[in-house]
Protein backbone atom coordinates (compact mmCIF):
# COMPACT_ATOMS: atom_id res chain seq x y z
CA UNK A 1 0.00 0.00 0.00
CA UNK A 2 2.85 2.29 0.78
CA UNK A 3 4.35 2.00 -2.42
CA UNK A 4 1.29 2.44 -4.24
CA UNK A 5 0.42 5.65 -2.27
CA UNK A 6 3.84 6.80 -2.37
CA UNK A 7 3.25 7.48 -5.81
CA UNK A 8 0.64 10.00 -4.79
CA UNK A 9 3.06 12.14 -3.01
CA UNK A 10 0.30 13.54 -0.82
CA UNK A 11 1.57 16.28 1.83
CA UNK A 12 2.50 14.53 4.99
CA UNK A 13 0.21 15.34 7.65
CA UNK A 14 -3.03 15.31 6.20
CA UNK A 15 -3.17 11.63 4.92
CA UNK A 16 -6.33 10.51 6.21
CA UNK A 17 -7.06 6.84 5.65
CA UNK A 18 -10.02 4.36 7.26
CA UNK A 19 -10.07 0.74 6.36
CA UNK A 20 -13.11 -0.62 5.22
CA UNK A 21 -14.42 -3.46 2.88
CA UNK A 22 -14.80 -3.13 -0.19
CA UNK A 23 -18.72 -3.55 -0.62
CA UNK A 24 -18.76 -0.81 2.27
CA UNK A 25 -16.24 1.68 -0.04
CA UNK A 26 -18.78 1.49 -2.90
CA UNK A 27 -21.69 2.11 -0.89
CA UNK A 28 -20.06 4.97 1.41
CA UNK A 29 -22.32 7.61 -0.33
CA UNK A 30 -26.04 5.45 -0.83
CA UNK A 31 -25.43 4.85 2.75
CA UNK A 32 -25.25 8.47 3.69
CA UNK A 33 -27.74 9.09 0.79
CA UNK A 34 -30.06 6.41 2.84
CA UNK A 35 -29.28 8.41 6.46
CA UNK A 36 -30.32 11.19 5.15
CA UNK A 37 -33.63 10.35 3.60
CA UNK A 38 -34.79 8.58 7.08
CA UNK A 39 -33.87 11.81 8.89
CA UNK A 40 -35.85 13.86 6.52
CA UNK A 41 -32.89 15.86 6.14
CA UNK A 42 -32.29 14.90 2.21
CA UNK A 43 -34.33 17.24 0.73
CA UNK A 44 -32.94 20.36 2.05
CA UNK A 45 -30.20 21.86 -0.14
CA UNK A 46 -26.48 20.16 0.05
CA UNK A 47 -24.62 21.87 -2.74
CA UNK A 48 -21.74 20.20 -4.60
CA UNK A 49 -18.49 21.54 -4.96
CA UNK A 50 -15.80 20.60 -7.09
CA UNK A 51 -12.38 22.09 -6.93
CA UNK A 52 -8.75 21.83 -6.95
CA UNK A 53 -6.14 22.80 -4.36
CA UNK A 54 -2.25 23.03 -5.20
CA UNK A 55 0.33 20.92 -3.49
CA UNK A 56 1.69 24.10 -2.32
CA UNK A 57 -2.02 25.77 -0.90
CA UNK A 58 -3.47 22.19 0.63
CA UNK A 59 -1.31 22.55 4.13
CA UNK A 60 -3.34 25.48 4.38
CA UNK A 61 -5.94 24.29 3.01
CA UNK A 62 -6.46 21.37 5.49
CA UNK A 63 -5.63 23.68 8.74
CA UNK A 64 -8.25 26.62 7.58
CA UNK A 65 -11.26 24.62 6.12
CA UNK A 66 -11.23 20.91 7.40
CA UNK A 67 -9.77 21.53 10.80
CA UNK A 68 -11.37 24.91 11.66
CA UNK A 69 -14.63 25.06 9.37
CA UNK A 70 -15.33 21.97 9.18
CA UNK A 71 -13.93 20.22 12.30
CA UNK A 72 -17.43 18.70 13.39
CA UNK A 73 -18.09 17.92 9.88
CA UNK A 74 -20.89 18.74 7.47
CA UNK A 75 -23.24 16.30 8.38
CA UNK A 76 -22.54 14.01 4.85
CA UNK A 77 -19.88 12.23 3.18
CA UNK A 78 -17.03 14.66 1.63
CA UNK A 79 -15.26 13.08 -0.78
CA UNK A 80 -11.11 13.75 -1.36
CA UNK A 81 -9.61 12.89 -4.09
CA UNK A 82 -5.72 13.50 -5.01
CA UNK A 83 -5.01 13.75 -8.59
CA UNK A 84 -1.15 13.83 -10.41
CA UNK A 85 -1.43 16.66 -12.16
CA UNK A 86 0.88 14.65 -15.07
CA UNK A 87 -2.70 12.63 -15.31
Amino acid sequence: MDRLLGGLRFVEGIKFEDDVKYMDFLLRVKRVEEDAKAKGIWDAPHPWLNMFVSKSDIADFDREVFKKILKHGVGGPILVYPLLRSK
